[in-house]
């Protein structure tokens, strides 16, 4: 059933995108994921533990066309032949919460009962040029894009840039660019026309203004990619001390485990970065090893794409973020004029990452442990390597 309702919605999109006048257009009801929609289960068990659909019966077209559905996710299909979008229904309105109390865009759909009980799915590409012969290119492109290392403020920034002019947005770790980098075996040029679109889609609402996107770090690997869909799109890399880094990773036990399954799953760019070094995944013997070399990989990226282009990147030490004429520099280099000061003191004031808005007291005292020192002289981490 599910197979016969996708291929119904990808032919009923492909003759949309021909123009065809004959095309029924499918109802929210007919592709809507989740299970009560089936008319077979109307009244059971399985249904009642959903809400009712406030949009069963409308046009999913029309709702994504108009930005009443919005991207949350895609999915790539296991042989790579086909990448579908996943849109619902929430409000992604930045000037009405403090971006300390929801500082990722997950933060805004995940409170959506639709998108947690009812979004929709369509081939990413068909809808993307719907989309785009709908607003007849009234959408923005990013105006830079900042990558990170772990713990290196740029959720700080993010939140910052935020509150700097009430027409700037920025989505923060969008999982949909996550899901195109993450696919080491997707085809290039499938992951920069992906990435295109899913830019398209998350920033078509934004007319005017300035628009940023910030990736999670763990998706620096994706950077190559980035620069190929955005050739002449600002980039930003921060960058810590990576001694206060990799410690930070390991006194957090969630980050430490992730740190660990490194040493048995390192992933391609990580393998690839391991061999020039003359070594193996059987190298890394601790977590220590195995996040050091996958915090090196990522340097590595950065340093090479800025060997290419060192006139749209720019590496971001961390301590630049803590002073108002360095922060007055960066916004100055992303063409971020005449902002609001107190609201962007009153972000630099807060912890940018807990979701609770709380003050920001400071840093206490951090012991660099030997493991960890060992770890990054190993792999001889630097800006300037």
């Amino acid at each position: 059933m599910q197979f016969l309702l996708s291929l119904s919605v990808s032919l009923s999109l492909a003759a949309y995108a021909n123009g065809s006048k004959y095309m029924r257009k499918p109802l929210i009801d007919e592709i809507d994921t989740a299970p009560l929609t089936h008319p077979l289960m109307e009244g059971s068990l399985i249904e009642k533990q959903f809400s009712e659909n406030p949009h069963k019966g409308k046009d999913v077209f029309d709702m994504v066309l108009s930005g009443e559905f919005a991207l949350t996710e895609v999915k790539i299909s296991s042989n790579q032949d086909e990448i579908r979008a996943y849109f619902c229904d929430f409000e992604f309105d930045q000037t009405k919460k403090d971006p300390s109390l929801a500082p990722h865009y997950i933060d805004f759909y995940g409170e959506s009962v639709h998108c947690q009980e009812h979004s929709v799915s369509l081939p990413l590409h068909d809808i993307a040029e719907a989309c785009r012969e709908h607003d007849k290119g009234t959408s923005i492109e990013p105006d830079a894009f900042i990558l990170n290392q772990p713990r290196s403020g740029s959720t700080i920034l993010s939140n910052m840039l935020t509150v700097s002019h009430p027409d700037t947005r920025v989505i923060s770790d969008p999982t949909a660019i996550g899901q195109i980098f993450k696919c080491e075996k997707c085809d290039h040029d499938l992951k920069v026309q992906a990435l295109k679109d899913v830019m398209y889609l998350l920033g078509r609402s934004q007319t005017s203004g300035q628009l940023f996107v910030k990736i999670a770090a763990r998706h620096t690997i994706g950077l190559p990619v980035l620069r190929d869909a955005f050739p002449d799109t600002k980039w930003l890399y921060l960058y810590r001390d990576t001694d206060t880094v990799l410690q930070k990773l390991m006194d957090t036990r969630h980050e430490r485990r992730v740190c660990g399954s490194y040493r048995y799953i390192p992933g391609a760019a990580m393998t690839e970065f391991l061999t020039s070094q003359e070594k193996s995944k059987e190298s890394l013997k601790t977590e220590e090893q195995a996040c050091a070399a996958y915090l090196a990989t990522h340097m590595t990226i950065v340093l090479d794409e800025l060997e290419a282009d060192d006139i749209s990147g720019r590496i971001v030490v961390y301590e630049e973020l803590l002073d108002r004429t360095s922060i007055e520099d960066l916004f100055d280099y992303l063409e971020v004029y005449s902002p609001n000061w107190d609201q962007v003191e009153g972000q630099w004031n807060k912890r940018a990452n807990s979701g609770r808005g709380e003050e920001w007291a400071g840093e206490s005292h951090l012991h660099i442990s030997d493991k960890v020192r060992s770890a990054t002289a190993e792999f001889e981490m630097s800006a300037e390597a």
